[in-house]
């Protein structure tokens, strides 16, 4: 069922007033952060309002001498759809202008979706930054060094989240800054990380940055929590979709997360247990008669390697198992009463499109799609 969305109200108080260092941040991309607006093809009715990202430009196209500009966003954008050819897109740029857009490609198990225009001018992209959300239980003697085009993204760093809005004076920022949070939100997507930003629903789709201006995520809106896919994620998605219009879909049927995010009585357990075992995932739950039940793969093993490389983290196993569909794996765990790792092979399913994450939004805490 369709639905409107009326004049975005005014930002609440906590965006209007900001220190510096989130301001310099924010400069920093701000010319790349969009603001995207659907309207019903056959009405004409404005059905949704977020946020994109500027984030690849080619040089003039075609015949008309215009560049063409790929914003990444959230699949949001058509929600009460399903299907983007039933909406028109308009593109709101920071320096008041407007163009049409279209949705170009889109995958909604993960939620994200690209939209093309054709600026007049080059536009600026947006810088982004790969995270390594690796923590290790005893940095004291951890000696690991992250890779360059990565940021080491541990909680409680600051954060900042970013929209843009078009009233009738002017393309609006928005902004909220939070910290990074090893939380979990009620969002079915296991690859979603948590912040604290205070957010509405227009920062849906919009950038995560940290203090570079790098764009580390893609935010979201749950109920008043803040998640975000990390931009590893997205911009894996958003290089599937160019090269071959589709994503990857792995399923293992666990549910896991880092190791430094498991309870307090679970890894005082595993230092005791362990005491090399640094870094790695913690399964939670196993799925019955999924490819984790069949390898025998059990709650509270710690994975420390998948196909002899290290498992320092979630999203570098999320990486490990992205284009595994229907191949199989050798995974080395750690497991309670076990001398040494374990050497169990599992074989990773395709997940069916009516398994997909659900995508739930609200406003004014009513759920209206998902």
């Amino acid at each position: 069922m369709n639905f409107s969305v009326d004049i975005i109200p005014p930002p609440p108080p906590f965006l209007k007033k900001r220190d510096d260092d989130t301001n310099l941040a924010a400069l920093k991309v701000s010319l790349s952060v969009v603001c995207l607006a659907a309207y019903d093809r056959g009405s004409g009715e404005k059905c949704f309002a977020c946020t994109g990202t500027i984030v690849e430009c080619e040089g003039a196209a075609g015949d008309d001498g215009k560049f063409e500009a790929t914003i990444l966003t959230s699949a949001s954008l058509f929600h009460s759809y399903r299907d983007p050819s039933q909406i028109t897109v308009e593109v709101h740029l920071s320096d008041g202008s407007s163009y049409e857009g279209e949705v170009s490609a889109f995958d909604l198990h993960y939620n994200i979706a690209t939209v093309k225009f054709k600026p007049d001018k080059l536009p600026q992209k947006a810088r982004l930054k790969w995270i390594d959300d690796s923590m290790s239980l005893q940095p004291d003697n951890d000696h690991t060094m992250v890779e360059a085009n990565f940021f080491n993204l541990c909680p409680g760093d600051k954060v900042i989240a970013l929209a843009r809005v078009q009233d009738q004076y002017h393309h609006k920022l928005l902004v909220s800054s939070g910290d990074f949070s090893i939380y979990c939100c009620g969002l079915d997507c296991q690859e979603l990380l948590m912040t604290t930003c205070e957010i509405s629903t227009p920062f849906i789709g919009g950038p995560l940055i940290n203090w570079d201006g790098e764009v580390i995520g893609i935010n979201f809106f749950w109920k008043g929590q803040t998640p975000f896919l990390p931009i590893n994620i997205a911009f894996r998605c958003l290089d599937y979709l160019n090269k071959k219009r589709s994503v990857p879909h792995p399923w293992l049927g666990m549910e896991f997360t880092n190791l430094y995010a498991a309870d307090v009585v679970t890894l005082e357990e595993i230092v005791q247990l362990f005491p090399l075992v640094c870094k790695g995932v913690i399964v939670e739950e196993v799925t019955e008669e999924s490819p984790a039940d069949r390898a025998e793969i059990q709650p509270n093993d710690v994975i420390i390697k998948c196909d002899r490389e290290v498992v320092s983290c979630s999203l570098k196993f999320f990486g490990m198992i992205w284009d595994k569909v229907g191949k199989s794996m050798e995974l080395e765990v750690m497991r309670a009463g076990v001398c040494g790792p374990l050497k169990l092979v599992i074989l990773a399913d395709d997940l069916l499109p009516d398994s997909y994450n659900s995508w739930p939004i609200y406003l004014s805490g009513e759920r209206v799609s998902g």
